[in-house]
């Protein structure tokens, strides 16, 4: 049984251990004291009389959250995704005594998404960056998935007989693990070797005690109900006595791949997740601490045809899991119709939380999903629920006459891991505090962030997990001034020469601008034309994406005009570096949409086209993080043998590219779905594409065939006839190390295309 402990010593030190990472030079992590003091309202009081600085806090995740507001607010040090470390002004800068209590038990983060879409190939020293990260912003419900795989083949092995080449008929491959456990899956991408399951294992060990350590409580992949097509054939007869054909059903398919069956019978569903979860046990008992379970058994495509009963096996579901442990508390995304009134009207109030992950897009205040219990009481409900002790920071449960569930009001800012500038930042303010402040009767217990991608757009974040500690609630305005601040080091005594008063003036202009998109139906950033399909019409990459172009393009070249104007007094901040890179993109993006826009008919234009398609990629060439070889290096690395490190590299080439194979790329929409402004995908992928089209009179090409099957398997084909000079190609040929000056080449390329004597059209 996972027990959860919300108080009481803990085996480490895991602030100590943090700032012992976040702060390896200058012994600046000896700066620092904390008091751990208990308590049932989440809270730190902080203070610094200039020699330390004293943060007193309920758990360790409030005083991490103190430790990072007075890194941000005061010392402008601004602990990010592309730096994961920094200093500590020589003098600290003093604050007088302050508290902040938080105004929502929760703070959740992920998505099953970003698992696979940024997360696939991660090691243990990128995940204790994340981990710190994710304690210093104050989270304290991750969702963790990793190594539960393992799970599976625990399972299918050792209760049912399975073989290890059986278990891999289900199990996918290392990049798609995000929709096998969303039941949208199997199979695709794998066999995985035994060395993987053993290193995810392993893996996941590490992550979740380091989670118990911060007190964090994961949400754990629940059982959905989820089977094997081949299940009666492959598990020995003598372990699956009283199953019949009937009681597993074709689960139907998702952009077409094939679905995993579901169990129909209820009986024989609790008996299979008893099963799944005494596997959870034997493999994490030690380590995973919590409560929380994601269950979503229906998942963009509703109910399998042949399901006898849902509602009945979702309450089988349940049963199952309070069986298990008396205490869980479902947890269910707000996705397009989800979670039904299957769902809904039959877990209890107050063992429910639902994911609104809608809540920025529809400019949420409550729950815009299916957000009340049962209309009318249920007997069947109480099964089980009598010894179960409520989780301290919940509601009672009550089985009220619809009454409304628990919910975190969350944004999912990214869709696919594509890169570019985004967000809807009003409604991300003004939409949570109007939330918060009628949380008393829309039941609101926490906020979170649901990307499907990560480590861009860190404004938000930073954002978002500020907001449930403010004592005075942001605007736009005020928001704004501080995150320059913290972003780039302007504390109290450096003003660097009027450097603040210029960075602020260009935020001002991307806040109103391309921070505020307008339209409900957009997916995540605006797509780069250069990773378009080729046309000579501006379009969308991807098949749900809805792209438009809602901001100012002058507005945002001036803005990258004003960074670059302060590069002298900025030029040592890895943060300043990262943006500047990512502003210049945008900017190169925009300017390639207007080329687009102005016909490319002639040959010097289509020219021009491709010759910014290749600046942009050089500039992308500057941040390891923007390199596609950082992607496929972290892949490699885990295989220990040449076939396996082709297999990861396959799988990381597939999911930003074709996705599937042909079916699910050209019939199932997941075509380009994972686009990426990456260095190397530009010149090796999206490049060839559109020379081809230029070569070929601008006509469509067989696209899948010779340029992007042939790309994600790493084989010769028509693309390597367009490929330019020099740009690398096959497996294990793309590199992870930066090349050249990030401040050198923003300055080059603004000159090239921006100055006004070449901000021309031809």
């Amino acid at each position: 049984m996972l027990l959860t402990v919300l108080t009481g010593s803990l085996m480490a030190d895991p602030v100590s251990e943090m700032l012992h990472r976040i702060f390896p030079q200058n012994k600046d992590y000896k700066k620092f004291e904390w008091v751990v003091k208990g308590g049932d309202t989440q809270q730190f009081t902080l203070s610094c009389n200039g020699r330390k600085v004293k943060v007193v806090g309920t758990d360790n995740i409030a005083i991490a959250t103190g430790i990072n507001w007075y890194l941000q607010h005061y010392a402008g040090v601004d602990i990010s995704w592309n730096s994961p470390t920094g200093n500590l002004p020589k003098k600290l800068p003093a604050c007088a005594e302050e508290t902040h209590t938080a105004s929502v038990d929760w703070r959740y983060y992920l998505n099953f998404c970003t698992y696979s879409y940024s997360m696939s190939f991660w090691d243990w020293e990128r995940w204790q960056q994340e981990l710190d990260w994710m304690a210093l912003h104050g989270i304290n419900m991750p969702l963790a998935i990793t190594g539960m795989e393992c799970v599976w083949k625990e399972v299918l092995m050792n209760t049912y007989g399975y073989t290890l080449d059986e278990v891999n008929t289900f199990v996918c491959g290392s990049a798609y693990y995000g929709w096998f456990f969303m039941n949208n899956l199997t199979a695709w991408g794998g066999p995985q070797p035994e060395s993987w399951y053993t290193q995810q294992q392993a893996l996941a060990r590490k992550i979740f005690q380091r989670m118990k350590d911060f007190g964090m409580r994961p949400v754990i992949p629940g059982y959905v109900g989820m089977i094997p097509k081949d299940f009666l054939t492959q598990a020995e007869a003598s372990k699956i006595t009283g199953w019949k054909s009937s009681d597993i059903v074709n689960g139907g398919n998702w952009c077409s791949f094939v679905r995993p069956y579901f169990v129909n019978n209820t009986d024989r569903l609790k008996e299979f997740a008893a099963n799944y979860y005494a596997a959870i046990d034997r493999l994490f008992d030690d380590v995973c601490t919590t409560h929380f379970y994601a269950i979503d058994p229906f998942h963009e495509g509703g109910v399998p045809s042949g399901v006898t009963n849902a509602s009945a096996s979702v309450n089988a579901m349940w049963q199952a899991l309070t069986t298990y442990d008396a205490n869980a508390v479902w947890v269910a995304q707000h996705w397009q119709e989800n979670p039904t009134t299957i769902v809904t009207h039959t877990i209890p109030r107050g063992r429910l939380i639902i994911l609104d992950l809608h809540g920025d897009q529809y400019a949420d205040t409550e729950c815009s999903g299916h957000h009340t219990s049962r209309p009318t009481p249920d007997p069947s409900h109480k099964g089980g629920e009598s010894a179960a002790v409520e989780p301290k920071s919940l509601p009672s449960r009550g089985d009220l006459e619809g009454s409304a569930h628990d919910w975190v009001w969350g944004q999912v800012s990214n869709f696919g891991g594509n890169v570019g500038l985004f967000g809807r930042l009003d409604r991300l303010i003004n939409c949570f505090y109007a939330a918060r402040n009628n949380k008393g009767t829309n039941q609101l217990v926490g906020i979170g962030a649901l990307p499907e991608g990560i480590e861009n757009n860190a404004m938000l974040y930073d954002l978002l997990y500020a907001l449930p500690w403010t004592n005075t609630d942001y605007t736009r305005a005020t928001w704004i001034a501080d995150y320059v601040r913290m972003r780039y080091g302007f504390n109290g005594a450096n003003g660097s020469n009027g450097a603040y008063e210029t960075m602020l003036s260009a935020w001002q202009k991307l806040a109103a601008g391309i921070y505020q998109c307008p339209n409900n139906g957009q997916q995540g950033t605006t797509e780069s034309v250069f990773l378009m399909c080729p046309s000579l019409t501006p379009g969308t990459v991807s098949s749900w994406a809805a792209s438009t172009w809602y901001w100012d393009f002058a507005d945002l070249r001036t803005a990258f005009h004003e960074m670059l104007s302060v590069s002298d007094a900025l030029a040592d901040n890895d943060n300043y570096r990262y943006d500047l890179v990512d502003i210049a993109r945008q900017a190169l993006a925009d300017y390639g949409k207007e080329l687009l826009d102005a016909g490319l008919a002639r040959g010097e234009s289509a020219a021009r086209f491709l010759e910014l398609i290749l600046d942009q990629d050089r500039l992308l060439g500057t941040r390891s993080e923007l390199r596609l070889g950082r992607w496929l290096s972290s892949a490699r690395v885990l295989g220990g043998s040449s076939a396996e490190k082709n297999l990861y590299e396959k799988n990381a080439r597939m999911l930003l590219t074709t996705w599937g194979d042909r079916a699910q790329c050209e019939h199932g929409g997941l075509h380009d779905y994972a686009n990426r402004e990456w260095q190397g995908l530009l010149s090796s992928y999206y490049y060839p594409r559109w020379k081809a089209f230029f070569a070929n009179g601008c006509t469509p090409q067989q696209w899948f065939a010779d340029y992007e099957w042939p790309f994600a398997n790493g084989m010769s084909a028509a693309i390597t006839n367009y490929l330019p000079e020099g740009a690398p190609y096959a497996y294990g040929s793309f590199t992870a190390e930066p090349v050249g000056d990030e401040i050198a080449i923003a300055q080059e390329l603004y000159d090239k295309y921006f100055s006004d004597s070449r901000m021309n059209l031809r």
